[in-house]
């Protein structure tokens, strides 16, 4: 079963060619013409990796390859030939079972990759409607004058959302980043977005940007790296939002993501449904991770452990099993701190990442390691990962197994271009259940040109296409001033890799007050928790000798800061809490609930029942029911 998306700026179709040989379970009315399918509603019912589809509606499928129905049975040069088009493969069912997520991944991502053609604009352009951009000259900081594409900004509004994309294909060079920014020659730089653009097809961009007292009167973009090249746009929008606009997005996002309906029906013994049954629902655990980082000052410390307890259902240590603590001196193995840590989590059923076994940078680095010869290297890392695994197998539920690759790259240098596959490799086959990630700086924080989105995408599918075992996507997170429609954009790239995504270490600079700091966060929080492929968030907030990395939740005798008060907003906000009601005449009781475990108490005439019930994802009805 072949499923095509089309335009992501139209409402949802599912194309599929209908009249091709050897398309099966397929149940629908109306007719069916080569190249053409119309008016057309049928239902596609399958499974794959537990996902349903229950019914799409068909409408202007027309793709753009000549006579494809006649072509032959070769499913995977179709589909690559569709993918090079304006259609996004979305489903692909396959009878070997062990290559269908590869081909569902594989192709949902396809709109990230460079195409032949550029798609319509977004919102039909929202603001930039039927514009061209002007060409303007700027004078680099080497001397050169070059022509740089911009549009002329009018009535921008401040504190007004605004989301940007455009499509690129560049000439005189094979590849480049192409940065989109805002404002104006007399003003600072806001980047908009970036986009690894290349020669011969297009790449799509899409950032945005929040109106503040920037002096904005212009989008204009530019190479990063200042290559001599022409850049050609076409599709470009620019869509404006309120911010009451933009949270109840997001809360319909969070509805569709984190809740689920559910429906309880109270019964008696032979099975008669009881009205006006009275029940107490309280939801005890959640689903979705959010934790916070703790360090040694963690040990002992009854009030703090208690303080994190009372919000937290994750942690990761912040330095404790990082290779210059658990290693400082070679064979000097010490896991104290990294034990003890443990600990406390296992008593309190707390999930737990393990941050990290290896570390690009040569800064953190232990110096012995540096020193070593590079047998002696490819001896140590084993070693490391050997004692790591004996010790800690099963205890973390993932591992950053390489940390900060697109900014440094230590291990590549002395062991080789294949380092990083084999660290993964060899993780994966001492610890195969626990999930591996990459984790990196810069890349849903700001516009850096080492780690940008697109950057970060190729890595993993280098990777992945090498046979690395890496199934998790690290986003550290090191916050300025967000920029709430860049992260989302960001996120929405890397949300076609089909991976689990993981905000890993989020704060917020310390050169803001502490108010600011607040406000930002809770941003930050909203924009991760609202996106359906983030799974967790992690808050590096750890606090040590009184103070924190750069972003502390309370001050050193417990009392929250704004950022406290942040947190327990939400975690508040995203909690079903408690309900009470009565069953109606139909003796149910219905409510959405968020994702995760439940107890309910029901009572009728007398008679009491407690059961427990979870909500997984799902876009169906939760249906349970109680006996009394």
């Amino acid at each position: 079963v072949l499923g095509i998306l089309s335009h992501r700026n139209a409402p949802f179709h599912l194309g599929i060619p209908l009249c091709t040989p050897g398309v099966k379970f397929l149940r629908f009315v109306g007719s069916c013409k080569p190249g053409a399918i119309q008016g057309i509603l049928f239902k596609l019912a399958f499974k794959l990796a537990d996902v349903s589809v229950s019914s799409f509606f068909l409408h202007d499928f027309r793709p753009r390859i000549p006579a494809f129905t006649n072509r032959s049975s070769d499913w995977h040069d179709v589909m690559m030939e569709l993918a090079s088009n304006e259609y996004v493969m979305i489903l692909a069912a396959l009878a070997d079972d062990s290559s269908k997520m590869a081909y569902l991944r594989r192709f949902h991502s396809v709109h990230s990759l460079c195409k032949q053609y550029p798609e319509n604009p977004l919102y039909g352009g929202g603001i930039l409607k039927d514009k061209l951009p002007e060409f303007q000259l700027f004078t680099r900081e080497d001397g050169i004058t070059v022509n740089l594409p911009i549009f002329k900004l009018q009535d921008i509004t401040p504190g007004t959302i605004y989301s940007f994309s455009t499509w690129i294909k560049i000439k005189n060079a094979d590849s480049a980043v192409i940065t989109a920014s805002v404002g104006d020659k007399d003003s600072d730089e806001l980047c908009v977005g970036t986009v690894d653009a290349k020669a011969g097809c297009w790449s799509f961009l899409k950032g945005g940007f929040v109106a503040s007292s920037l002096n904005i009167s212009s989008i204009y973009l530019k190479n990063s790296d200042e290559q001599d090249l022409e850049i050609e746009i076409a599709s470009a929008s620019l869509q404006p939002f309120t911010e009451q606009q933009w949270l109840l997005n997001q809360q319909t996002k969070i509805n569709m993501a984190r809740k689920r309906a559910v429906t309880i029906h109270i019964s008696n013994k032979q099975g008669v449904r009881l009205e006006n049954a009275s029940l107490t629902v309280e939801q005890v655990s959640k689903d979705f991770l959010l934790g916070s980082a703790i360090a040694y000052t963690f040990i002992g410390n009854t009030p703090y452990q208690d303080w994190f307890l009372e919000r937290f259902n994750a942690a990761v240590f912040e330095d404790e099993i990082k290779w210059y603590t658990t290693e400082p001196k070679q064979g000097q193995l010490n896991y104290t701190l990294a034990d003890e840590l443990l600990e406390f989590v296992r008593r309190n059923q707390i999930t737990v990442r393990g941050h990290n076994i290896f570390w690009e940078d040569p800064k953190y680095t232990p110096v012995w390691v540096q020193n070593l010869t590079d047998s002696e290297l490819k001896s140590a890392v084993n070693s490391r990962i050997q004692s790591l695994m004996s010790k800690y197998k099963d205890e973390f539920v993932h591992w950053d197994v390489n940390n900060e690759l697109l900014h440094f790259n230590f291990y590549e240098q002395r062991l080789g271009p294949n380092a990083t596959l084999e660290f993964y490799r060899t993780v994966h086959q001492q610890d195969p259940l626990a999930t591996l990630f990459l984790n990196e700086f810069n890349v849903v924080e700001t516009c850096d040109s080492t780690s940008t989105v697109d950057k970060y995408i190729a890595k993993i599918r280098e990777l992945k296409e090498d046979g690395m075992s890496m199934n998790g996507i690290g986003l550290e997170g090191h916050f300025g001033a967000p920029n709430p429609p860049r992260i989302r954009a960001t996120l929405d790239k890397l949300a076609t890799l089909g991976l689990p995504i993981w905000l890993t270490e989020v704060d917020i600079s310390d050169t803001f007050s502490k108010e600011t700091q607040g406000i930002y966060l809770e941003q930050v929080l909203r924009e991760g928790f609202s996106h359906a492929a983030v799974d967790g968030i992690m808050l590096w907030s750890a606090i040590r000798r009184n103070k924190c990395y750069r972003m502390c939740l309370t001050d050193p005798d417990l009392n929250n800061l704004p950022t406290g008060n942040v947190v327990d907003k939400l975690l508040k906000e995203w909690d079903t809490g408690v309900l009470k009601g009565q069953t109606d005449d139909h003796g149910s009781y219905s409510f959405y609930g968020f994702l995760g475990e439940y107890k309910l108490t029901a009572s009728y005439g007398g008679k009491v029942v407690d059961a427990a019930f979870s909500l997984s994802p799902s876009h169906e009805t939760k249906h349970f029911s109680v006996q009394l």
